[in-house]
């Protein structure tokens, strides 16, 4: 049976997602870690529970959503998969820090090594996500069902008995 790990991080409050089944095998979704303290709890979880990430996904390239895609990319020897229409926010990172009021973070994600596209099948281990293209909230942000497990991860698209973040300026 497929499961879902949901750790919350960064000034943000967002929400990365380890998705794994029983062979071991999972997809790290949107890390947004942020401190060394925060990517250590990702690396503890992890361990903790015998995980081998296969894959590193970001739903969208909002900033708070990739601050960790270097350090997952490096620690686990994966390379990022976006959706192509996501590639101008994940360069403008670094200046989203700075509007934010972010302090200097040094590169944040490394480039794209592939895109996914919209009814793509993400496969790991026994399962198996659908890629659906749900623009709205970033201009290709990808949402992915499992219909074994009937549950979907989608990013800032939908919020569970939540309707997201108000406060944030633009």
């Amino acid at each position: 049976m497929t499961e879902v790990l949901k750790l919350t991080f960064n000034p943000f409050q967002e929400n990365t997602y380890i998705v794994y089944d029983e062979s071991g095998e999972c997809v790290i979704f949107d890390p947004g870690c942020y401190t060394e303290e925060e990517k250590q709890s990702l690396v503890k979880e992890i361990e903790e529970k015998g995980l081998r990430p296969v894959r590193l996904i970001n739903t969208h390239c909002h900033i708070d959503h990739v601050f960790g895609n270097l350090f997952v990319a490096d620690h686990y020897q994966l390379g990022l998969e976006i959706h192509r229409g996501e590639l101008a926010l994940l360069k403008a990172a670094p200046q989203s820090a700075m509007f934010f009021g972010i302090p200097n973070t040094g590169p944040l994600s490394p480039e794209p090594e592939k895109f996914i596209e919209e009814g793509d099948v993400i496969e790991f281990g026994q399962t198996k996500l659908r890629a659906i293209l749900t623009p709205g909230h970033s201009p290709a942000s990808l949402s992915f069902f499992c219909e074994e497990s009937r549950f979907i991860i989608a990013g800032d698209v939908l919020f569970y008995g939540s309707i997201g973040r108000t406060d944030l300026p633009g």
